[in-house]
């Protein structure tokens, strides 16, 4: 069972090697470097930091190539731009790095994963919780052209069930003053 901790955390009970589940997601590759991306592009806009696109390109030309990186991330800072416009309420995030994820990563995962693995009903259902319906069809075009770029060379994400997303977007609204919830 989870249980609340703290203002807006949800924890799941702890791997055997004393991981959370997202820290353990999070070492591969694929997860992070979406995660990680996000965050850096959000925080770099939110923060108006240039250390944080900088971190993105370095992570996206170390897996992608230089262009291939540049490209990837101007995809991701086209997605958050759409999201930013038409987002549901202000995007979450956590700080790069962190070994935690909050319900909008695990949306964005959701529609990245679900591209790469030809889910249409997971990228859709992860649009709509985070956009107006008259912006889904852009959101999951970017989430898509994101996902092509990243599955081209070789990562690709683990497939995420339609039934976490629900579950994930139902315990971040069914918790008080979850805005800031975390999953793990």
């Amino acid at each position: 069972m989870f249980k609340r901790h703290g203002v807006g955390t949800v924890r799941a009970p702890q791997h055997r090697d004393g991981d959370c589940p997202a820290a353990a997601y999070l070492r591969r590759q694929p997860e992070n470097l979406v995660v990680n991306g996000y965050r850096n592009c959000v925080a770099g806009l939110a923060h108006q930091d240039m250390r944080y696109w900088d971190a993105a390109r370095t992570a996206h030309a170390a897996a992608l190539g230089a262009i291939d990186g540049q490209y990837a991330l101007d995809v991701m800072a086209s997605l958050i731009g759409q999201l930013g416009v038409c987002a549901t309420c202000p995007l979450r995030f956590y700080k790069p790095g962190t070994g935690h994820l909050c319900r909008d990563e695990c949306l964005v995962l959701g529609m990245v994963a679900g591209a790469q693995h030809g889910d249409e009903a997971m990228m859709v259902h992860s649009a709509k919780l985070l956009s107006c319906s008259d912006a889904c069809i852009e959101v999951v075009d970017r989430a898509s052209a994101y996902a092509a770029v990243l599955l081209g060379h070789g990562h690709r994400l683990t497939p995420i069930p339609l039934g976490a997303i629900a579950d994930i977007d139902f315990r971040s609204s069914s918790i008080p003053g979850s805005g800031g919830v975390s999953l793990h």
